[in-house]
């Protein structure tokens, strides 16, 4: 991975800057001095409800804001999207023919059961993400052959073939170590009582309401956690939601509507920060998903599935720039890719389809399909139901008949991975590596693949991509499957989101990073 050490060695002066503002001389007291420890912060989940707390299994962004308070990784983002370590020691060591990957692990160590982290814990939990049935990660480390441990702190990945995207994966929930005891005890019931490495421990659940995390009596940075407790409640409602963070009744908003903006920006007790994310939002197509997830896939049959003109003129019809205006104010960012403007690996060669109306009625005709109806599945929540809306009459008006299905967000997922629904109104949050965009989603093995979507020349393109070792050949690679999955919309890609945070004043500490994850496990009242 080309600068591989910058990062690091950014760690390290970050560090060394924070020692000596800490080690400075007497003078004016500082608001760092005046803050309080203690108290209970509630934070709105605005992305639905989070799904299984196992990273193994999980696949919800409001799960992975979760996460970040008791599950620790090998390694993290920084504020620069830059890959920094975490439980890690360092940044990995990587062989000539790039087949071996040596991370060595911090010492000393403790999951929050008081069992010790060591490489024998990163071992099991990488073998768990590639064996358990179900595994959401399956395939973000595919290319691994095995992990080992060589002692108790170093642990070393053989891989089949390079993979350029590893370190990036062990970034996220393929990084994120659990508790080899909890795994024996409760197996891949994990999720009801999951125990990792963290600033708090998992307390309890109220299924469609809330998530209460404690404050870790056992982890090894404890002196800089301030919160008694954190309590993560989900917000469907927008309106409701701000409500509630104008009110007190949370202290934290993970995302401010376009339509609650300007009442939470004009609220004197409140604040908002933005970052714009990775990720997208957009409509994935039910293609092949037939038999299930990875059952084998063909054919659905249906219109949309059928009809690659069809395909078209739906995504034809949809003016993202109105939507941007009419459904979220103007605060997002219209595209068209799997990555963002944000990210480094953006290519603007690859163009959109353009809004053409016109000619979506016309394809709609030559579809040879009678009054197409299409089934659109869309979670439970106001902003959700809006832009479906908007679609729903741009759809309309090209001769498509658009049927929203309301489902809750949990459910939705279980319906997408059965392959029981035409179309999917979902997004992705995004990841550093444009790997973690694409590969699971469009590749024939992708453990997310819920279109059923397999293309040979694509997956080949995709699995070399992988294995390039410089930036300029992945970026030509990706280009080319960019250009591919435009054609033949697996999923059609609406725009990227701009995440606004709203939270009160009285807090410090909170967030927000380019993964636009909010981050809350070290804030603190003033």
């Amino acid at each position: 991975m080309n600068g591989i050490r910058g990062p690091a060695l950014l760690g390290a002066a970050l560090l060394l800057a924070l020692s000596l503002t800490a080690a400075a001389g007497a003078g004016p007291a500082r608001q760092f001095d005046t803050a309080k420890n203690g108290g209970t912060l509630t934070i709105g989940l605005t992305a639905g409800e989070p799904d299984a707390l196992d990273p193994t299994l999980a696949r919800t962004f409001s799960g992975r804001e979760v996460f970040l308070t008791f599950c620790e990784k090998l390694y993290d983002l920084n504020s620069k999207a830059q890959i920094v370590p975490m439980l890690a020691a360092a940044l990995p060591t990587i062989s000539k023919d790039k087949l071996t990957v040596t991370i060595r692990l911090r010492k000393g160590i403790k999951f929050n059961d008081g069992t010790p982290f060591n490489a024998d814990a990163v071992v099991k939990t990488v073998q768990r993400d590639q064996t358990l049935k179900g595994s959401a990660r399956a395939s973000e480390i595919s290319p691994v052959e095995s992990v080992t441990a060589s002692g108790a702190s170093t642990v070393v990945f053989h891989l089949k073939t390079p993979y350029s995207p590893l370190t990036a994966q062990l970034a996220d929930r393929a990084g994120m170590i659990l508790s080899p005891a909890q795994i024996d005890k409760l197996g891949d019931k994990f999720a009801t009582n999951p125990i990792c490495v963290g600033p708090f421990m998992f307390d309890n659940r109220v299924a469609g309401d809330t998530i209460t995390v404690t404050k870790s009596p056992y982890y090894y940075n404890k002196k800089n956690v301030h919160l008694d407790k954190i309590v993560f409640k989900v917000e469907n409602d927008a309106a409701a939601a701000a409500a509630a963070l104008k009110a007190g009744d949370l202290q934290v908003l993970d995302g401010v509507a376009s339509t609650e903006l300007q009442g939470v920006v004009h609220t004197s007790s409140l604040r908002v920060i933005k970052q714009t994310g990775l990720g997208y939002q957009g409509v994935t197509i039910n293609l092949g998903n037939k038999n299930g997830l990875l059952k084998g896939y063909a054919n659905v049959g249906t219109p949309i599935a059928a009809s690659e003109k069809l395909r078209e003129a739906f995504e034809m019809a949809i003016d993202r720039k109105a939507m941007n205006k009419v459904v979220f104010g103007g605060t997002v960012l219209p595209g068209c890719t799997p990555i963002s403007p944000s990210s480094a690996w953006y290519d603007p060669s690859v163009k959109c389809t353009p809004y053409n109306p016109a000619k979506a009625k016309q394809l709609v005709q030559q579809s040879g399909v009678n009054n197409p109806t299409i089934h659109l599945m869309v979670p439970v929540g106001t902003v959700a139901l809006r832009q479906a809306q908007f679609m729903q009459s741009e759809e309309e008006a090209v001769g498509i008949h658009l049927v929203i299905d309301s489902t809750d967000f949990v459910t939705s997922l279980s319906k997408a991975d059965a392959g029981t629904y035409d179309t999917f109104q979902i997004g992705w949050s995004g990841r550093v590596d444009p790997d973690g965009n694409i590969y699971q989603f469009v590749g024939t093995t992708g453990s997310q693949n819920d279109s059923g979507y397999s293309n040979p020349r694509l997956d080949l393109i995709l699995n070399n991509a992988r294995k390039a070792a410089t930036e300029q050949a992945r970026k030509t690679l990706y280009r080319a499957a960019q250009k591919i999955m435009l054609a033949d919309r697996p999923l059609v890609y609406l725009y990227h989101p701009v995440t606004r945070v709203g939270l009160n004043k009285s807090l410090k500490g909170v967030q927000l990073f380019p993964d636009t994850l909010t981050r809350v496990a070290f804030a603190q009242y003033k």
